[in-house]
């Protein structure tokens, strides 16, 4: 008699099943059983199996008179002492003309009858030719009490089987995997499996089927081995290893006893067993996957019942809040009169560590259960504020109620939390006249507001309605009678509408960015702020805050705050002149959200790709952004206004300048609304001359920029360098490039660089056609984005009528506009050793020390065009590079006069 021992999934049953296949091959007459926790109390029951699995036809006639009485019967012992002799007998009788080997799997489980014969048989084999093959584990009280029995009688012997070490791991790996490095691979399959055959098999498996075969990780083959292990085992092992999963880290003997409602000795005993069996280590699962793959064996009833019962037991045990709440969220059942406080002290917790997404579910299972108005309230408003920063389309139907509780007929009861959701809200969606109502409740509620919330909202309603004086309209005005150091601060910042980006501006939306902690009312006030920045000219500066703050974001969980962020990367980006990263940005940042989140913040990453494709040519990916949805109320808030911009010169571009026309005097006709800051911050004369130029009324184009010009030259400089650019598109070819020239100044000003080089392409232009382009509309084309086709300014620019040249004064000069006679046009330069004028300029400070890029900035031309101008330079001198320049230009001095004269 043999007796096999192991762990759960050892090998204990592949073992047996392999000797007995040897045995039927060799002729003996081999008979099998299996135990089960079900048919224990079932009389002979291993006994039938073994009969009904032999390899030949076996009869013991009182086996079914046994069958027909029951234990306690007096009849019954007789029974069974009958049967036992007669099966006895039969595998001796057998036996005496063939090897006969048995096999009973999951000993631990026998009936107490099969036991005996078993018993009996072992002590009547000596000299019989019968092996039995006996498997049972070696982590069970019970089984091992069992064993004891057998070890007592002659023919014994016990095989323990081990776990595979390192080095059986490794062969195997070189067998199945034929890996470079089988000794390092061995050993992480070793620690994870620790040496369970089955495991180590499946980890195998996943490794060669795997993306990564430098690294073991625990795939589909690891989790259906787990299924395997358990799902053969005994109940009481599952029970065990779902407690096990359900408690995760916090588990415990005496939590699972109560969990499962098993014995102590039970559950030690089915905890030691999944701990060899390497699903364990210290007490919790060594895979995360494991725990997934149990649970995922129960159904999604029995699962809830064993979150609820654990809530319950770790609430009794004075568990933490979050610990608590985890299975009640889990179990989707919050009915004990202790689970929705809990559950709110368990969100609030969770917001602190920015886990938004389970403080939104903690929420809305307290809501679904609690009964009283105020704490419905609370929970409404907890919910607004936590699902706006990764859904802020899904809050509506909480902000409903508290909507009708401020702005309907019983704004009396409302608090300044109710008031706060639904500003938030109303901003959102752009609802001017909501979020004016919700103000004058807060205003008349008897709670001081906190001057940082006062101050963001009245910088977060700016920023999408446009410049406007707050005390004009009721209820916009501050609420605190004495100025505070954030009103300063928001008045400051507010300045950039009509100063653009003076110092006291600048100043103020840095310490603004320093002292706000990104949250929900800070979102439009920090986006103000570095709107400032940009304003001001501070590209690099800006940049780096959107990208600080956008990290803050991703790792805080806030999915909103990180598109809004992205959203202005991505118009940066666009001023800088990166088309291609602009429009991927601004592409990212709507997909971030989704269109149904962003309200009327759409407009912002719209217009920036929007732009950003009509400035590299991509007219077919225009026409497609052109047709995304926008609310309509977007229309009515300052993003609008530029969206509105962006979409007039996709029609431009697309030669519709009708329509156009009609998209920049609806501009024109919102920012009547604003206060002077509007004039500049939608420049919208320079947008409908351009139309009007495009449709020939050259007049009322010149007349649209010049109004432009006097209304920014002191203040703006990005809007003074569009009205310049229309008017030099005006002028005649020969004529423009001085205006021109001044446009490029004022855009580098305002460190609007995309504008500089699409001015810097106009001036290339405005030489004709036997001098080169000095820049282009953006930058080279990239294969994203596309730039096969002219745009709308270079189409232009090639049909300009003759016109006079236009020269326009500082406002120091009272803004007043003179036309002086243009030059006469000079005569191209022939093949000569004479430098032009631009040679010259180029080469005089190329010897001084400057770099190409230096030259470029200094002279407003392309870098392309320094070294067109040098290479021409170096032939007529007669020199082969930079080094010899001063001494040729020292050398030659007055000899070199403009010939050419090209104008410069």
């Amino acid at each position: 008699m043999v007796l096999v021992s192991g762990g759960i999934g050892s090998g204990k049953t592949a073992l047996q099943e392999e000797v007995l296949e040897e045995a039927a091959g060799v002729g003996a007459l081999t008979l099998s059983a299996t135990g089960a926790r079900d048919e224990q109390q079932i009389g002979a029951a291993i006994i039938d199996q073994m009969l009904a699995n032999a390899s030949a036809d076996i009869e013991v006639p009182s086996l079914a008179g046994m069958r027909e009485t029951l234990p306690g019967d007096p009849t019954y012992e007789n029974a069974e002492a009958r049967v036992i002799r007669d099966v006895c007998d039969v595998l001796l009788g057998l036996a005496s003309e063939r090897p006969v080997v048995i096999g009973v799997d999951d000993l631990h489980f026998a009936d107490e009858t099969s036991l005996k014969l078993l018993l009996q048989l072992q002590r009547r084999i000596r000299s019989a030719r019968i092996l039995v093959v006996l498997t049972q584990p070696d982590w069970q009280s019970s089984a091992l009490r069992l064993s004891g029995y057998f070890a007592r009688q002659p023919r014994y012997h016990a095989v323990q089987l081990a776990p595979l070490s390192v080095h059986s791991i490794e062969q195997l790996l070189t067998e199945l995997a034929d890996d470079a490095k089988p000794q390092e691979i061995a050993a992480s399959i070793h620690t994870l499996s620790a040496g369970n055959p089955m495991l180590a098999h499946a980890l195998i498996d996943d490794y060669r089927n795997g993306p990564d075969r430098g690294r073991v990780t625990a795939g589909p083959s690891y989790t259906r081995a787990v299924s395997a292990l358990l799902g053969h085992s005994d109940a009481q092992l599952l029970d065990v290893a779902a407690a096990v999963a359900i408690l995760d880290r916090h588990s415990s003997v005496s939590l699972i006893t109560r969990l499962t409602s098993l014995d102590t000795e039970t559950v030690v005993d089915m905890l030691e067993a999944l701990h060899r069996a390497g699903l364990l280590v210290d007490g919790v699962y060594h895979d995360p996957t494991t725990a997934s793959s149990v649970l995922g064996g129960l159904s999604p009833s029995s699962r809830a019942r064993l979150h609820a019962h654990a809530a319950e037991l770790k609430y009794g045990a004075a568990a933490g809040a979050t610990e608590v709440a985890a299975h009640l969220v889990a179990a989707g059942s919050a009915s004990a009169s202790w689970a929705v406080p809990l559950l709110r002290s368990a969100a609030h917790e969770a917001i602190l560590g920015d886990d938004v997404q389970f403080a939104g579910r903690c929420l809305e299972l307290a809501l679904g259960n609690a009964t009283e108005e105020s704490e419905r309230r609370a929970l409404q408003q907890s919910i607004v504020h936590c699902l706006w920063r990764v859904s802020p389309a899904s809050v509506t139907p909480y902000v409903a109620p508290l909507r009708e509780l401020v702005v309907g007929g019983s704004s009396g009861r409302a608090g300044q939390a109710d008031c706060f959701a639904v500003m938030r809200h109303a901003l959102w969606h752009g609802d001017r006249e909501t979020y004016l109502r919700a103000r004058e409740v807060l205003q008349d509620t008897s709670e001081p507001i906190d001057p940082q919330i006062a101050a963001e909202l009245d910088l977060a309603h700016q920023w999408y309605f446009g410049p406007r004086p707050m005390s004009s309209e009721k209820g916009e005005s501050r609420t605190q009678q004495r100025p505070t150091p954030w009103d300063h601060t928001a008045d400051s910042l507010l300045r950039m509408w009509r100063h653009r980006g003076d110092e006291a501006t600048l100043v103020s939306a840095e310490r603004l960015l320093h002292n706000c902690r990104l949250g929900d009312t800070a979102l439009e006030a920090i986006a103000m702020a570095i709107a400032a920045l940009v304003r001001g000219g501070r590209m690099e500066r800006a940049d780096r805050w959107c990208v600080t703050l956008s990290r803050e974001a991703h790792h805080r969980g806030a999915v909103t705050w990180e598109a809004m962020l992205e959203s202005l990367r991505a118009e940066i980006l666009l001023y800088s002149g990166e088309l291609a990263q602009a429009a991927e940005r601004a592409g990212a940042a709507l997909e971030m959200l989704g269109d149904h989140n962003w309200g009327v913040a759409i407009t912002h990453p719209l217009t920036t790709l929007l732009q950003a494709q009509i400035a590299a040519g991509d007219i077919d990916a225009a026409g497609q952004t052109v047709k995304r949805p926008v609310p309509e109320a977007a229309f009515r808030t300052a993003g609008g206004m530029q969206y509105l911009r962006a979409w007039g010169h996709y029609q431009l571009a697309t030669n519709r300048p009708l329509a156009a026309a009609s998209a920049f005097q609806r501009c024109q006709r919102q920012t009547r609304e604003w206060d002077d800051g509007g004039g500049t911050l939608v420049p919208w004369r320079s947008d409908l001359a351009e139309a009007n130029l495009q449709l020939g009324h050259v007049a009322t184009a010149r007349d649209l920029a010049r109004q432009q010009v006097e209304l920014a030259v002191d203040t703006d400089p990005y809007a003074c360098g569009l009205a310049l650019r229309v008017l030099a598109m005006a002028a005649a070819p020969s004529e423009s490039a001085g205006i021109i020239s001044r446009a490029a100044k004022y855009f580098r000003e305002a460190g609007h660089q995309l504008e500089m080089e699409r001015t810097l392409k106009a001036l290339g232009q405005s030489r004709g056609p036997g001098r080169p382009a000095l820049g282009g509309a953006g930058r080279t084309a990239k294969p994203a984005m596309r730039m096969d086709r002219p745009t709308a300014h270079s189409q232009i620019m090639r049909r300009r009528p003759p016109a006079t040249r236009v020269t326009v004064k500082s406002a120091a000069e009272r803004g007043e506009v003179t036309r002086t006679p243009a030059p006469a046009a000079r005569p191209e330069a022939g093949e000569s050793t004479v430098l032009s004028e631009a040679e010259l300029r180029v080469a005089q400070l190329a010897a001084s020390g400057h770099t190409n890029r230096q030259i470029s900035s200094s002279l407003f031309i392309t870098v392309s065009t320094v070294e067109q101008h040098l290479t021409r330079a170096y032939k007529k001198l007669g020199i082969s590079g930079r080094s010899a320049l001063a001494t040729k230009l020292r050398q030659r001095g007055l000899e070199l006069t403009l010939r050419n004269g090209g104008s410069f």
